[in-house]
């Protein structure tokens, strides 16, 4: 693999075990925690395949954070940075299907979508472009002015 690829499976590969030890609250010894699939896999298959499954992974956490609370997600944030791994709000720029889809769709519909488009554009800003942190400003107070 590239290098390139190995940075963004072992990032990858750091979300997702904290983030299944934390909030999924599944034991790192544990076979099916993620840490555990993603070596197997590796061991077995490559590293190329551990990397799709390791991107579907952080993808499904992503997801499943709909239903957390503003506190919840700090928390978790929180410990993310604390280990030194990417934070939810940069999985979810790279990784998120309803922020692909907002960015797609040039608007926001609901608080939900302006939460995340907001929580990505004030924590990612050194990873985002001048015209992405400027369609995402732009957003932003459109939706603030709807409301």
């Amino acid at each position: 693999m590239s290098a390139d690829k190995e940075r963004e499976y072992s990032e990858l590969l750091s979300f997702v075990s904290i983030f299944a030890t934390h909030a999924w609250n599944i034991d790192p010894a544990n076979p099916v925690h993620p840490s555990n699939v993603a070596r197997h896999i590796a061991t077995t298959r490559g590293k190329a395949q551990a990397l799709i499954g390791a991107r579907q992974a952080a993808n499904d956490a992503i997801e499943s954070l709909q239903s957390y609370t503003q506190q919840q997600l700090a928390a978790l944030d929180a410990k993310l940075h604390q280990a030194g791994s990417v934070t939810l709000a940069e999985m979810r720029r790279r990784y998120s299907r309803q922020y692909k889809a907002v960015v797609k769709r040039g608007i926001i519909r609901n608080d939900t979508e302006f939460y995340l488009v907001k929580g990505i554009r004030d924590s990612c800003a050194e990873s985002l472009g001048q015209d992405e942190q400027a369609t995402l400003s732009s957003m932003l107070l459109a939706f603030e002015q709807s409301s």
